[in-house]
Parts: structure tokens; sequence; C-alpha cells
């Protein structure tokens, strides 16, 4: 009896590591708190002159990986990313033709969402792990001043790479994060920790730091921008 239930669990947790090695659904949702600075517009100050400094937005993400050595894994993630503020600006500016004048007090709303997928290869995966691909962004935002809008919706390829080193029978780990391209990148650090066990599923939490800049012109984005965001983020992560 205790040989057959030795061979069950055996068989059990076999197959659920066969499983795992098939197909894995990674995913995670978290909550980004960012500080925003740069400029818009014709050098128009978000913070200074917009009063858009600090707010936060939630976020989530979902990968799907696969054995076969020639098709591409795939991530798909989301951000929310919006801030307001009311203030009265010190500069006379123009936006979408209409004039805004020295003294005025104006309304801002500023909305950066986007969408990213993203097609990747795992290069490594040995407990230390390397995923190198292309993402293509999506934004899908607008800059409003005063009922004046201008939608921010673009597509921006940007190159792909994600490191994590797993901390041998503690469950941590440290793991990296990049999406850039010239006038665009969008980096992260994090540590994170997630059970550990041969039968999925398995949980876990993440806490981090992540910057995002963009410079990008009207031709790019509708409207001139010179923007940094940055701020510490929390997820919670699960692997299926």
């Amino acid at each position: 009896m205790k040989h057959r239930l030795l061979v069950l669990l055996t068989l059990t947790c076999l197959s659920a590591s066969l499983q795992a090695d098939v197909l894995g659904v990674y995913g995670a949702v978290g909550y980004w708190h960012v500080d925003f600075s740069g400029d818009s517009i014709s050098d128009v100050s978000l913070d200074k002159d917009f009063s858009i400094s600090s707010d936060g937005g939630a976020y989530a993400w979902v990968a799907i990986e696969h054995p076969l050595p020639f098709i591409p894994n795939i991530k798909v993630a989301h951000n929310s990313l919006k801030d307001s503020g009311t203030s009265v600006i010190g500069k006379s500016f123009a936006f979408n033709g209409t004039p805004f004048v020295v003294g005025q007090t104006v309304v801002t709303e500023f909305d950066l969402r986007h969408t990213d997928v993203t097609l990747y290869y795992e290069m490594l995966d040995v407990g230390y792990d390397l995923d190198l691909g292309l993402t293509v962004r999506a934004f899908d935002g607008e800059l409003n001043v005063s009922g004046v809008n201008e939608d921010l919706v673009a597509y921006h390829p940007l190159i792909y790479a994600r490191a994590k080193f797993g901390l041998p029978f503690t469950g941590l780990y440290l793991g990296a994060e990049l999406n850039g391209s010239g006038d665009m990148k969008d980096y992260q650090i994090k540590l994170g920790w997630e059970t550990e066990n041969f039968i999925l599923p398995e949980f876990g939490v993440e806490l981090g730091y992540r910057k995002f800049t963009i410079n990008a012109d009207a031709d790019t984005l509708d409207v001139d921008l010179d923007v940094e965001v940055d701020g510490v983020f929390m997820a919670f992560t699960a692997h299926f």
C-alpha cells in the first residue's frame, strides 16, 4: 500500500511538472505610485505649470509560455497612468489653436495609459532567466487643458529584455526589465518572493522601482512631450 501511494504521488508530481513545461501561464496585478515631471506642448511644465505631479495607477499583465522553439512567447500588459491638476499658468501658450495667457486658471487632465504586446524568447531558464524580444506599445490617452483636448494615440516599437535571478531555497528573486528605443525608455528593478512547489499554482509578491521617460514630438504622439514618470510599485503574481 505504501508503495502504491509513493508511485501515485510520484506520477502526480511528474504530471504537474510536465504540464508546467508544456504550457505556463504567468500574471500579475499591481499598483504603481508615480511622480510626473517634464514638459508638454510649448515647454509647458507638467508639474510647475499644470500642477500634475504625483498620482498612481493600477496595472496588470499576463504571459503565456510554451516549449515550441521557433514560436515566440507572448506577454500582454496594461498600465493606467493619469493625473489631473488645477493651476494658474505662468506663461502664455497655444494648444490646438486655443490661446492661454499668463494668470489664467486652467484644469488639466493628462492620461498616458498604454497597452504593451510583447513577443519574446526564453534565452535562459535554469533558475537564472533571460528573455529577449520585441514590444509594441499602444498609447490610448489624452491631454485636456480646460476643455481643449488632444488624443495621445500612437504605436511604438520597443526592444524588450527581462532578467530574473533566483536565490536558492528562499523563494526570493531579483529581477529587472527593460522596454526601450531611442526616444522612449522604460525600465524596472524589483525584489520578489514566490511559493515554491511541484504542483501549480504558485503565488507571490513583488516590490520595485520603475522609471519611464518619453521624448516625442507631435508627429509621433500628436503632442510634444519630454516627460519622466517614476516611482515605486507593488504587485501580486501568480503562475498556473
